[in-house]
């Protein structure tokens, strides 16, 4: 007879193997094993979602990159076949009805079994490309993969809008805990929350949103039922109480059940620009990488929902190191609600990234961090951009669906100087790599050439201290140098696990 001792450690044991079912749950082939160790391996199954693109008669295109295992992780991923797929969310039953405000959609009407697959990724590469229907009838997409091409999956969604401005996001992991900041509900404005859920139940979701006058109360802000395999796509000013607009907020999705793809977009209704803001969280000090050079104006909008304010001092990291700027040497936020820095031209011509710290680090209080970026002048024509607190590259970061001439990669050493591999590879999946140096506190900018086509981008570690990476894709057109930024976390190749070990005597009672 098993003890009741036995029983409860081999039901934690089938509890752990169905929590990393995600990677080999054996150790890399030649990797020693390491008793009360973990071990890193490479990802066997990575899920996306990639946001409904409201961009009225914008056209929008989704490129898939598989860049495989990274160094330092298992081979058994690299020797399997593998398959992404890129399609719409499953769809059970008809669309219902949507409101001006609001609408919740289960993908394409009438598809039972769901539609066919808009993309298909096979071998490791980065050019494989696909359009999204045309207007206002694109859907979120679910993009999955297996085998050899999970570790590092990735897609890119960009929006070329009527007015050439450029929208550009990373499709993101579900989660359950998502912060917006940057975002506004001013009557011009045309900002959307899309609450994205690609599961079998309903998922239940409450959304904060932090003012300059403090958190808004609104009874529609809670209790969101997100239907399954279906989003719902919320006007961002109805969320709010009349009278209650305000040019910056901050956007804060808990999952209460279940878990969503979460994502806003703000537009600003004229001919300032739009985007996709970058999701962010709390934390007690934030690095903001992706400052451009020839930015025009730039606001920072910081937010702290606790019962403390935060004291922060303000450091950029230039290219030659760090420099406090001018008149923004710290900022106070305070508790509860959202502060508004115009920073004006900061860069002065130098690409760089912020880092925001207490001033006092015996009191450190949680905040949320977001940069509203603009480029070029109003009398010619401007675009918008948005940055969000980050994390280090990891042990890679990657970002598909760079186009000849058009990517650079702003690239920033908070610690000790440091070097990086960047690797630019094409549809055929073979990489060209050079070796970019960044000196201590410092921040380069990267132009990448490419291979003909679409193509995606590595940065991975070499020497040195922490990185943090940007990627920015720029197409001037009329003279309006239209861009999109995405910040370039770890891309999720490898996964640690705890070394189990193979011991009998634990089944003897």
């Amino acid at each position: 007879m098993i003890s009741r001792t036995t029983q409860s450690l081999l039901a934690a044991v089938g509890v752990l193997a169905i929590a990393v079912g995600i990677a080999e749950v054996h150790p890399p082939t030649g990797q020693a094993a390491a008793p009360g160790r973990t071990v890193r391996t490479a990802v066997q199954h990575t899920s996306l979602v990639c946001p409904t693109p409201l961009q009225g008669t914008g056209s929008t295109v989704y490129t898939l990159a598989a860049p495989g295992v990274s160094s330092g992780a298992g081979t058994a991923a690299a020797a399997s076949s593998g398959t992404a797929v890129l399609g719409a969310l499953p769809a059970t039953a008809p669309a219902p009805a949507a409101s001006a405000s609001a609408s919740a959609s289960k993908g394409p009407a009438g598809s039972a079994a769901g539609p066919a697959a808009l993309a298909k990724l096979t071998k490791v590469g980065g050019g494989t490309t696909a359009k999204a229907a045309a207007g206002n009838k694109a859907a979120a997409l679910l993009a999955t993969a297996d085998g050899s091409v999970a570790p590092g999956f990735t897609v890119q969604q960009t929006t070329t809008g009527p007015n050439k401005a450029l929208s550009g996001t990373a499709c993101g992991a579900p989660g359950t805990d998502f912060w917006f900041t940057g975002a506004d509900a001013l009557k011009s404005s045309v900002d959307y929350l899309e609450l994205t859920n690609a599961e079998s139940t309903v998922a239940d979701v409450d959304v904060q949103i932090f003012g300059t006058d403090g958190e808004v109360d609104n009874a529609q802000a809670a209790n969101i039922s997100v239907p399954a395999d279906g989003t719902s796509s919320l006007l961002l000013s109805t969320l709010l109480s009349p009278g209650a607009g305000s040019s910056y907020l901050s956007v804060h999705v808990l999952v209460r059940s279940g878990r969503v793809g979460a994502a806003l977009h703000a537009d600003s209704g004229g001919s300032s620009g739009a985007d996709w803001l970058p999701a962010t969280a709390l934390g007690d000090s934030q690095i903001v990488p992706g400052l451009p050079g020839d930015l025009t104006d730039a606001s920072l909008v910081l937010t702290v929902p606790g019962s403390a304010d935060a004291d922060l001092k303000v450091q950029l990291a230039s290219q030659d190191g760090w420099i406090t700027p001018a008149g923004h040497e710290t900022v106070h936020a305070k508790s509860g609600m959202t502060t508004v820095v115009d920073l004006g031209a900061l860069t002065h011509g130098q690409p760089a990234a912020m880092r925001l710290t207490p001033s006092d680090p015996t009191q450190p209080a949680p905040f949320s961090a977001g940069i509203r970026v603009v480029r070029g002048k109003s009398k010619t024509g401007q675009d918008v951009g948005y940055l969000a607190g980050s994390t280090p590259i990891g042990q890679r970061a990657t970002a598909a669906g760079n186009t000849n001439g058009d990517s650079s990669l702003l690239l920033t050493s908070t610690g000790a100087a440091a070097v990086v591999k960047v690797s630019e590879i094409g549809a055929d999946g073979t990489p060209t790599s050079q070796n970019v140096s960044i000196q201590a506190g410092a921040t380069v900018s990267t132009v990448l050439k490419g291979p003909s086509g679409s193509y995606a981008v590595t940065v991975e570690p070499v020497s040195g201290g922490p990185v943090y990476a940007a990627r920015m894709i720029g197409r001037t057109s009329g003279g309006v140098p239209n861009f999109t930024i995405q910040q370039l976390p770890d891309d999720r190749s490898t996964v640690q696990i705890p070394r189990a070990l193979q011991d009998e005597s634990i089944l003897t009672p």
